[in-house]
């Protein structure tokens, strides 16, 4: 007989410990976005997370976070928002959807050389708004249609190394993320 219990030890020890690089938005349009994460968040009671791109993930830790991002030079990157929309997948139930650039591409690759590791460009550059298992796929579509943002453009200004867990596939997933280091990018 399969209880709760060996149902959340099960889950809990297939999770597998790695590193996350995410690009992080500058001000005042990360306040926006936090914001936007925060009421949805409040308003379907699902987690609060800090607004971000991920650029990859790595389950290798060869050397530290922050020796890695020590060897990064790079610009602010700016992004040009293709639309905001939803999906099925837990990670991408609301999220606005970026075109890809070289800037990313070139910062990408810089990161996958310094963490030793192949780092894949985001083949679909987003920035989630929410994170929800059970929504319907009309309450999804009346967000996306709902949300208006006031730019064409979003500014990253940072990137931070950040612990989780994968799958990332529920709220406790996300509530056990722990930024490790941030680095501002400058130009």
């Amino acid at each position: 007989m399969i209880t709760a219990r060996k149902v959340f030890l099960r889950h809990y020890f297939m999770k597998k410990v790695a590193t996350a690089y995410w690009l992080l938005p500058a001000k005042p349009q990360l306040e926006l976005f936090c914001e936007v994460v925060r009421i949805l968040c409040h308003q379907l009671k699902a987690p609060n997370f800090e607004p971000h791109l991920t650029l990859f993930v790595s389950k290798e830790n060869r050397q530290g976070p922050k020796q890695i991002l020590r060897q990064i030079k790079s610009a602010p990157i700016r992004l040009r928002i293709r639309n905001v929309t939803c999906s099925s997948e837990y990670t991408k139930t609301l999220f606005v959807r970026f075109k890809p650039s070289s800037a990313l591409k070139k910062l990408t690759m810089d990161l996958g050389r310094a963490a030793k590791t192949r780092a894949n460009v985001p083949r679909d550059p987003h920035l989630s708004l929410l994170y929800k298992r059970k929504i319907s796929a009309a309450t999804e579509k009346e967000l996306a249609a709902t949300i208006k943002l006031p730019f064409r453009e979003v500014v990253f200004d940072s990137i931070a190394a950040v612990r989780l867990t994968l799958p990332v596939t529920a709220r406790a997933d996300v509530e056990r993320w722990k930024i490790l280091v941030r680095k501002a990018l400058r130009r």
